[in-house]
């Protein structure tokens, strides 16, 4: 189905029409929007936090559907997806670590519950009520793992009236996919309510491969024999989420979730950067191919589960509201893919994990009507992870052997077989605490007492190099990250705050490369002054805030001699700016505005560049924090307007990235310069009525851009594997409300 030229010809038929609308509403103001963050609820304007809240509504007309969407609207986030694994970055600190036995440096909760598991995490996102970004260390309300900051992810409620919506959406590359909802009491006498949305998508994907459908032996004797995928970067995905909710009385409730999703689909594109000496090169005479839409595979395969469920209380205490969570997610990701990019036998990867979730949270909150506000939490996590990585090459002999030639291959191939099994437990009390002096100011304080500990059995076996071993280490943390504040009020509409805040992120294990010892905790202390203010009758509104935050110990991802491995960079440095505006200078039109800025630094760190310097130690002292930008900027526009009996909307949004690196050598061969993503999307309904209609074009300039890079070890020709930006994608979509 070729969805441009009905784009091009629905916006030029509706463009007269539109052009002489009405405006959609006489409401000129910004909506106030209600949010969750700081675990009570508070307005976003009056909250004292760098904080962007996304409607989910609006998500999925815009066509945004996952994280890597999500967080290019919130000045300094960006995402990758390295080999599977989300990757979160909120002012330049995230998961650097794609293997288990890391944590993220950004904390991501679905409903309240702390996800670990970054390698099933980039689940879909479907009957979303509201997204939450918080940016700046989080560590006393949300733990030891949101040094950089956290995402929340909020699940549309049940009702207490019957509600339904069924939609139907098609676009390029064969997609198609339908999402719906069934919500309403359950008994007659509406104590009873439930809940039940529903998501399936498929898409032919992306990225195609010119070895469609041949079989391929094994690059080792004993492997797997494969037959290559027509393209990769489908999709193939089913997701189910089932809820229940009962009044307890006195305004009380109980809510039961219940989730299920399933992918399974040749999985994403991983393609090799072409190397002028290289072991496909050195080998065999071929190479990869240099069209970022186009990859030789010889076989790829994903497979992702996740089963979730989750009990949720409400109930008043007196004047109080004591809250209590209890979740357990168990998921299972199996994914394997030609790791060479070329049509010879080369290299082959699998990564097979499995994990499991529990945890529980309970906290008691004051009611807001006295001077002091207070909330008070214990928490609980057990987190248990079997993660077990294969990967299958060929070698030149020289490479093993010194002065051998390099164009004879090792006689068998190498294996590297290595993971293990990592169990982490975490516990801890936490306070938070406002305390009003008189109307204009206040005094914000928070703490929070953890203890962590991980520990891991774990194996690697390297055979043609005479490696076996097993290692258990197992190490603890105690640690008190917190806060403290004030917030000033000068004027109805308008605040400012001032917070030091102090992060803590837990030590690590690099499973299966045998360390004695763990990597260290990363800790941050970091100030934030702040400013949010109203104008022109609230048709305007503005929030700022400037940072600077010291890391010591900081977790940095790094190329070994023959696995990735996670080390410590003695000291970085991150100053920065964001701004974040809204303006509606006509009833019918709505602007925006995002701005970012950061100086992300080492400023201690001595390391090896084993890909173009091996034999010399590098001082990246001042150099650029790998991942991060320096500039981000995003501008949208939204016109709404009604003709006769329908109402529509136009909008774009503009996304723009500073150039960043993937190493912190800052090397001109592991470097993503600057670009920018234009979204378009439009909708039409009618002014009173039950269906809807939309559209939207992603990536409408069709930009190619690294989302991310892994480079190899040196044993495996320090190939760079990289994921590049989606191409440009149209879809159209329709609803229908029961």
């Amino acid at each position: 189905m070729k969805l441009k030229p009905i784009a091009l010809a629905a916006a030029l038929a509706l463009a007269p029409a539109l052009a002489q609308a009405q405006a959609a509403s006489e409401n000129v103001q910004i909506e106030r929007v209600v949010i969750t963050a700081e675990r009570r609820v508070t307005v976003l304007d009056t909250t004292p936090a760098a904080i962007t809240a996304l409607s989910g509504s609006r998500l999925a007309e815009r066509g945004d559907t996952g994280l890597a969407d999500l967080v290019m609207l919130s000045p300094n986030t960006s995402f990758t997806n390295g080999q599977g694994a989300t990757q979160l970055f909120v002012r330049g600190i995230g998961n650097v670590f794609i293997l288990a036995g890391g944590d993220p440096g950004v904390a991501l909760y679905a409903d309240g519950a702390y996800v670990s598991d970054q390698t099933s995490s980039n689940t879909a996102l479907f009957d979303t009520q509201r997204v939450e970004i918080l940016r700046g260390p989080q560590g006393a309300l949300y733990g030891r793992n949101a040094t950089g900051g956290a995402v929340n992810i909020i699940s549309a409620l049940p009702t207490s009236t019957f509600q339904a919506r069924a939609g139907l959406l098609l676009g390029s590359d064969k997609r198609r996919e339908s999402e719906g909802f069934v919500s309403g009491p359950l008994g007659a006498d509406g104590g009873l309510q439930g809940r039940f949305s529903y998501q399936f998508k498929e898409a032919d994907g992306t990225t195609r491969n010119p070895l469609a459908g041949q079989s391929a032996g094994p690059v080792m004797a004993g492997g797997p024999s494969t037959v290559a995928p027509k393209r990769l970067d489908d999709q193939s995905s089913r997701a189910l989420r089932a809820q229940l909710q009962t009044s307890l009385g006195g305004n009380g409730t109980l809510r039961f979730v219940a989730g299920h999703y399933r992918e399974s689909d040749a999985g994403m594109s991983v393609p090799v950067l072409a190397d002028p000496v290289s072991i496909p090169v050195l080998l065999f005479g071929v190479t990869q191919s240099s069209d970022p839409r186009v990859v030789k595979s010889q076989g790829s395969s994903n497979r992702v589960e996740v089963n979730t469920a989750l009990a949720l209380l409400e109930l008043p205490v007196g004047s109080n509201t004591l809250s209590a969570s209890l979740s357990w997610r168990r998921s299972k990701a199996d994914r394997v893919w030609d790791s060479d990019g070329t049509e010879a036998l080369v290299t082959s990867s699998g990564f097979s994990t499995g994990s499991t979730d529990k945890s529980l949270d309970v906290h008691l909150a004051s009611d807001e009507s006295s001077a002091l506000q207070w909330l008070l939490g214990v928490t609980a996590l057990q987190f248990d992870q079997r993660q077990d990585i294969t990967i299958s090459t060929q070698v030149p002999l020289g490479f093993v052997v010194p002065g051998q030639p390099l164009t004879v291959p090792f006689p068998g191939g190498v294996g590297f077989l290595l993971g293990g099994v990592v169990h982490a437990c975490s516990s801890a009390a936490y306070v938070d605490l406002r305390y009003a002096l008189n109307p204009q100011w206040s005094l914000l304080a928070g703490l929070r007492v953890n203890h962590d500990s991980k520990r891991a059995d774990e194996y690697q076996n390297i055979a043609a190099f005479g490696l076996a071993g097993t290692g258990h280490p197992s190490d603890g943390w105690t640690s008190t990250p917190g806060s403290v504040g004030v917030e000033y009020k000068p004027a109805a509409g308008m605040l400012a705050y001032a917070r030091l805040a102090h992060g803590f992120k837990s030590g690590a294990v690099n499973l299966g490369a045998l360390q004695p010892e763990l990597v260290k905790p990363e800790k941050v202390s970091s100030i934030e002054l702040g400013f949010k203010t109203e104008f022109l009758e609230r048709r305007g509104v503005l929030s700022a805030a400037v940072f600077s935050s010291r890391y010591t110990d900081m977790q940095v991802s790094q190329v070994g001699q023959a696995t990735t491995i996670l080390a410590n960079a003695s000291a970085a440095r991150i100053d920065g700016l964001e701004l974040e505006a809204a303006l509606r200078p006509l009833q019918s039109l709505t602007l925006s505005a995002g701005l970012g800025l950061m100086d992300p630094k080492y400023t201690a760190f001595t390391n090896v560049d084993l890909r173009n310097a091996p034999a010399t130690p590098v001082d990246v002292r001042g150099r650029q924090l790998a991942q991060a930008s320096k500039q981000q900027v995003t501008v949208g526009a939204e016109w709404a307007g009604r003709f006769d009996s329908l109402r529509a909307t136009l909008r774009a949004d503009y996304s723009w990235r500073g150039r960043y690196f993937f190493t912190e050598f800052n090397t001109a061969d592991a470097e993503q310069g600057a670009y920018g993503l234009l979204n378009l999307s439009a909708t039409l309904r009618p002014a009173e009525g039950h269906w809807k209609l939309w559209a939207h074009v992603r990536n409408a300039g069709n930009t190619t851009a690294f989302t991310s890079m892994s480079i190899a070890s040196p044993v495996l020709g320090a190939a760079r594997q990289v994921t590049y930006t989606a191409p440009r994608q149209f879809a159209i979509g329709a609803s229908y409300d029961f």
